[in-house]
């Protein structure tokens, strides 16, 4: 008899179904896996509809829990991006830096491109929209402003003041051409800074 036939022996037996079956797959099978899973579902549902109510006390109520939870995985977004009032006008924001030679450059939020820097020129819009409020003289207008004279600082020379200036312009109805009216602008901030570049 030749030494391989010898060697082997009958087929092993199939696998009985389950034997091999992870632990994933057991506890999405199980019974209790199933309530686990259906209960996360509900929860996430009802988290993402509490944080897309109107502001109200039980939008409050609701989020004490769910906005923990809504941030643990990813879904935190407030989808209300243009309720209840959408802004009116297009602005832009920019910095003029002066210097002590007399010569000002006009520094201006980065600009990336129409197709993959559009993701990060949104932040800089919010941050610009953000800006012009009033209501974040305290926290923003001297922080960007020091931001614009560092983004501009050149050797040799010292920056004696920065002007934070909105342009705006008032947006047409939808379907009207031109989409925008005439612009204005106006100086909303001014850093003055010593001859020895200390801030005032």
């Amino acid at each position: 008899m030749p030494k391989s036939a010898a060697a082997s022996g009958p087929d092993p037996a199939p696998a009985p179904p389950g034997a091999h079956t992870g632990w994933q797959q057991r506890l999405e099978e199980s019974p209790f896996g199933r309530r686990i899973f259906s209960s996360l579902i509900v929860l996430t549902l009802l988290a993402i509809v509490a944080i897309n109510l109107p502001e109200s006390e039980l939008r409050r109520q609701l989020l004490r829990p769910g906005q923990p939870y809504l941030n643990a995985i990813g879904l935190d977004q407030n989808w209300a991006l243009f309720a209840p009032d959408p802004r009116r006008i297009v602005i832009d924001v920019s910095a003029l830096v002066a210097f002590d030679d007399g010569r000002t450059v006009r520094w201006r939020f980065p600009h990336d491109g129409a197709l993959i820097g559009t993701y990060r020129d949104y932040r800089w819009r919010k941050w610009a929209e953000n800006l012009v409020n009033p209501a974040n003289a305290a926290a923003l207008w001297r922080p960007a402003a020091l931001w614009a004279e560092d983004s501009e600082d050149r050797p040799g020379h010292t920056v004696t003041g920065v002007s934070l200036i909105e342009r705006f312009a008032p947006l047409a109805p939808p379907g009207i051409e031109p989409s925008a009216g005439p612009a204005e602008q106006r100086v909303f901030y001014v850093l003055r800074l010593r001859g020895t570049g200390a801030r005032q």
